[in-house]
């Protein structure tokens, strides 16, 4: 990252012309010293040009050391005209060199600049419900992994996030997230993960939001196979066109809403305790996955270790499997979205196998049950445990 980044500044001052200004600095402590060892007396030529050099570039820098100053009529003058020509060409060295520097902070502040960071977080559009969202997610995940916001937010609204969520990092990207241009910008080929919202926009329809939404996911997985793809959907009937498309997790805004209410009616101690596992206040639902050393052995045995150490309940055990080819997510007969998918991911070479996996879970396993790789163990704990 190091390397990328002395790349990209040397490559910015070569844009802004830095060389050249550089190159006149040069050429005027080149010509002071030159001009001193003419008109100065005393020693070698070599002394003197040496000298001239050193007198040079500390007169240049306003240094002053006064260990070497020039005596005779003709190394003033030069001294003179090497005291304007430096204030000048170094004037605008700094002021050049300052402008890069403010206009990259600019452009990184609004989302313009390029992201360099790998294995990210992206989430992909906004709508009113994402600063509860984005606050959800920091605070689940493990380690600070970087999240990146594309979007095209105010940047009243961008600096209030900014301010909020100051000490996790996350990054912004100013655009349109269903462009190719934009998700490259995003540096979609090293990102873990992608979260794309159902972004409606003025006098859009429902249909629309989803289309792109689908156009978005295509995108994903045709730049980057391995990205796992959560999508939210407005409208049910579309679910089938983002499981052929590989998505790997689709939530229906709204779905569980009804499930949540009848809960309310029928029980409110039950609705409670919903939606406290929802939240990331007080107990809270956390995946651990199984370690190599539970490989065979009973899931009572880490069930043991994992009450004895943070008072967690174990309630599930989910397992993710091979992925999946995409002629298994087509259906056997031919229309129009799954000929347009086919020929994308074709166009990209992606026709074997890819990132969307089979996940199956089990909710109140018994403790016989033998655990094995690619497990997780889903718990009930006030923390995430760390085995």
């Amino acid at each position: 990252m190091l390397k990328d980044y002395i790349a990209s500044f040397l490559e910015v001052l070569h844009r802004e012309r830095v060389s050249y200004l550089l190159g006149a600095v040069a050429l005027v402590i080149l010509l002071g010293g030159l001009g001193f060892s003419l008109f100065e007396s005393g020693g070698p030529w070599v002394d003197r040009f040496g000298n001239g050099i050193w007198w040079a570039l500390v007169t240049l820098t306003t240094v002053g050391y006064g260990d070497v100053v020039p005596k005779s009529l003709g190394g003033r003058l030069v001294g003179m005209g090497l005291m304007l020509g430096g204030v000048l060409t170094l004037s605008l060295l700094t002021a050049t060199v300052a402008s890069v520097f403010i206009s990259r902070k600019f452009r990184r502040e609004r989302g313009l600049e390029a992201i360099k960071s790998v294995n990210h977080i992206m989430i992909l559009g906004w709508h009113y419900d994402g600063e509860f969202l984005l606050d959800q997610l920091l605070r689940r995940l493990p380690s600070p992994i970087p999240v990146v916001l594309v979007n095209r937010l105010p940047a009243e609204q961008l600096e209030a996030l900014k301010e909020r969520f100051a000490t996790f990092d996350l990054q912004y990207l100013w655009g349109d997230p269903s462009r190719e241009d934009i998700l490259l910008k995003a540096n979609v080929r090293t990102a873990s993960k992608a979260l794309v919202l159902a972004e409606r926009q003025e006098a859009e329809t429902a249909e629309q939001v989803d289309q792109r939404t689908l156009l978005t996911s295509l995108t994903l997985k045709s730049l980057n196979s391995k990205i796992r793809v959560l999508a939210e959907l407005l409208r049910p009937e579309n679910r089938p066109h983002l499981e052929r498309a590989g998505v790997d997790e689709i939530l229906i805004r709204g779905q569980y809403d009804s499930c949540l209410l009848a809960g309310a009616l029928s029980s409110p101690g039950l609705f409670h305790i919903f939606t406290t596992l929802l939240s990331v206040e007080g107990q809270n639902l956390w995946p651990v996955e199984v370690p190599a050393g539970f490989y065979g052995r009973p899931l009572g045995e880490l069930t043991a270790l994992l009450k004895e150490r943070y008072k967690a309940l174990p309630v599930a055990v989910y397992t993710e499997g091979q992925a999946l080819a995409l002629d298994d997510l087509l259906s056997g007969e031919p229309s129009g979205i799954d000929e347009f998918i086919r020929r994308k991911f074709t166009e990209s070479g992606m026709t074997h196998l890819f990132g969307r996996t089979k996940v199956e879970c089990q909710v109140n396993p018994p403790d016989s049950q033998i655990l094995g790789p690619h497990q997780y163990v889903v718990v009930i704990a006030p923390q995430r445990p760390l085995l």
